[in-house]
């Protein structure tokens, strides 16, 4: 990332962290199952509108954030394009892997989530295979995330965003609680060399197992780490 993104990156970070100690009980497991070097690919569910604020303070390093609403918003517009985030937009969408492998390729990580739109709490919605087609296309670590907070704090907004094709609903955590769960690097190496493998099927299986280990954190927050 150059100096100027990463600038604008750093100063929007340091902001929500502020705002994070301020405001709300942010707890977090697992960072020291973040590598130090290298690119990763960082992945989580989604169930907010403010989930890409929270989540840039996990790590250190800037990362790439694969976002699609936040792009029609004009104000948010020029600031994730000045910091260098990912257009996933529908005009844009067929562009999303190989601008994300391009970062890798740099040794940068990204982030994306992989339901696209926001869930409902009550289970994970489904996963697209963009985040098996990126790591296909370049093999590094996926750093998968668990994020939760409880209902009575998730608070939906009258402002919907609207897009080329999808009018997406606002749901904010401004107060209260909010947990994230970090698990071991995932690897699929085993699919690397199937040449006469189904490509389709293959990203449907990364995909399933990354969904499942999501799961298996969620579920981990619930009872065995800290949940009230």
């Amino acid at each position: 990332m150059h100096w100027f993104p990463r600038t604008v990156y750093n100063i929007i970070r340091g902001g929500i962290k502020f705002y994070l100690k301020i405001f709300l009980e942010f707890k977090v497991w697992g960072k020291s199952n973040i590598p130090k070097n290298g690119a990763k690919i960082f992945c989580s569910n989604h169930f907010s509108s403010t989930d890409p604020f929270f989540v840039i303070t996990l790590m250190k390093e800037p990362v790439h954030m694969v976002i699609g609403p936040g792009f029609s918003v004009p104000f948010f517009r020029k600031i994730l394009k000045h910091g260098e985030q990912i257009n996933a937009s529908p005009s844009e969408r067929k562009n999303v892997v190989n601008n994300a492998a391009s970062y890798l390729e740099k040794g940068e990580s990204i982030y994306i989530f992989p339901e696209g739109d926001l869930n409902s709490q009550g289970g994970l919605a489904k996963f697209y295979t963009g985040i098996a087609k990126i790591y296909l296309k370049k093999p590094v670590p996926i750093i998968p995330i668990a994020i939760i907070s409880p209902m009575r704090y998730v608070k939906e907004k009258d402002y919907n965003i609207k897009t080329e094709e999808e009018t997406f609903r606002t749901l904010t955590v401004l107060s209260g609680k909010y947990y994230a769960n970090i698990g071991e690097p995932l690897d699929f190496s085993e699919y690397l060399n199937l040449a006469d493998a189904d490509t389709r099927k293959i990203e449907e299986e990364i995909t399933d197992k990354i969904k499942k280990k999501i799961e298996e954190l969620l579920l981990d927050i619930k009872l065995n780490k800290f949940w009230s």
